[in-house]
């Protein structure tokens, strides 16, 4: 059995007042919703609670929302909706309006609110959704600057069982680039214990292949290789909460692990995953601050690379917090180059390049005004930030080990596989 439909949706401002709604079913009035939901704001503001993104009115209607910059986007239904899909419908819709408008927030909608009625009608259906993808969307939604003369049939797509891709699409060289993409995220307390340690990956594709290809696409993935009866020692790995695109056949995967899909035309992610191990830190950074008398503060940094020699992380930048009346500064290195950003009350250390199993080091001076208030407020301790990148690496050790492309013309397709790991939130709080 289906999931209830939407009986409406809204796009509110900041106020909550209705700039734009698309009534689907006739049930929920402009009035009711806006009415209710300024009332739930007003709530919101004196209570200084946050709501969940469901609520219900008491009188048969339940409402979905999100914000986005000034804009709350809000669906009315009198039926029992599945709120997963419509929050995640919500969010699309979000990207759509982005894609056609560059930003979506009031003025935007104000500006297009022709294209955005459009929209409405083409990705909702008497409160079912319908199709999300822009690129799709834009081949027969222009916006005004791109309007066609001549009217248009819906491009196969919309018709079709793949209705990210359109037909025809043709190319001189067909090539397919995946980019495997890990952001390390990781907190370490005073006493220099890792509080929390996670690796955020992203599988990022850019095709540029002709027909209606059929890609397929093999990992080093522990419960396919297990399955398959190959050895799996030290070269597997378990991935936690995998993200497909809607391209990926679920079914084939879950039957047996293969990722099979007809991918869309251009950029997109086709798969994200997240992995809890503890990771050791990959640039450990300690730091001491001296005070040596009221008037002047001396800082030490030394930063470590912890990762095998046969790598190297580019473009390491690191941040250290100093006072906000610090004055004076005297910095030297012993590689890379360090300077004062007074704007964000810290050093900020760049090193270009950062081979594995090697040792730096920073050493700065400031002068303090040796005059201080009385009512001077303690200084807030802000943690050290560490960004970097290492190209051709991965933490959690994922392999691509195969990606094949298949299309009924035959045609020879080249794959470029890349690794490159980079900080996520990397915050060391050791002042």
């Amino acid at each position: 059995r289906m999931a209830g439909a939407v009986s409406a949706l809204f796009l509110l401002d900041i106020k909550g007042r209705v700039l734009v709604w698309r009534d689907y079913r006739g049930d929920v009035t402009a009035l009711q919703a806006e009415r209710f939901f300024t009332k739930l704001l007003d709530k919101e503001v004196s209570d200084a609670e946050v709501h969940s993104p469901v609520v219900h009115d008491g009188a048969g209607v339940s409402y979905t929302f999100i914000q986005h910059n000034n804009v709350f986007l809000l669906t009315a239904a009198r039926q029992n909706c599945n709120a997963a899909s419509i929050l995640l419908f919500l969010h699309r819709l979000v990207d759509v309006f982005k894609h056609y408008f560059e930003e979506l927030e009031e003025e935007s909608l104000r500006d297009n609110f022709v294209v955005v009625y459009e929209l409405l009608d083409e990705m909702m259906d008497f409160g079912y959704p319908q199709y999300t993808e822009a690129t799709i969307l834009s081949e027969f939604i222009k916006t005004d600057a791109y309007r066609m003369e001549v009217t248009q049939r819906p491009p196969m797509a919309v018709t079709n069982a793949v209705s990210w891709r359109s037909e025809g699409i043709r190319y001189k060289k067909n090539e397919v680039f995946l980019d495997v993409v890990e952001s390390v995220n990781i907190l370490v307390n005073s006493n220099g214990q890792i509080v929390r340690s996670d690796i955020i990956g992203a599988l990022k594709m850019r095709t540029f292949l002709s027909g209606m290809p059929e890609c397929k696409l093999g990992l080093n993935d522990r419960v396919l290789l297990e399955a398959q009866g190959r050895a799996t020692k030290g070269k597997a790995i378990d991935l936690d909460d995998i993200k497909f695109h809607q391209c990926v056949r679920l079914t084939r995967f879950e039957n047996d692990r293969t990722i099979s899909f007809v991918p869309p035309d251009g950029a997109f992610d086709l798969m994200t995953y997240r992995l809890t191990t503890q990771v050791k830190p990959l640039i450990w950074v300690e730091a001491q601050v001296e005070k040596h008398s009221r008037s002047r503060i001396e800082i030490m940094v030394k930063a470590r690379s912890q990762f095998k020699e046969r790598s190297t992380g580019t473009n390491v930048e690191i941040e250290v917090p100093v006072p906000y009346d610090a004055t004076n500064p005297n910095i030297r290195t012993s590689m890379g180059s360090a300077a004062y950003a007074p704007e964000r009350d810290a050093m900020v250390w760049k090193i270009k390049s950062f081979p594995g199993g090697k040792e730096y080091m920073c050493r700065a001076e400031f002068s303090l005004p040796s005059i201080t208030s009385e009512e001077a407020t303690p200084e807030k301790k802000t943690p050290i930030r560490v960004k970097f990148e290492i190209p051709y690496f991965t933490v959690s050790g994922i392999q691509v080990r195969y990606l094949k492309v298949i299309e009924k013309s035959g045609y020879q397709a080249l794959p470029w596989v890349r690794y490159i790991t980079m900080a996520g939130e990397y915050e060391l709080r050791l002042i």
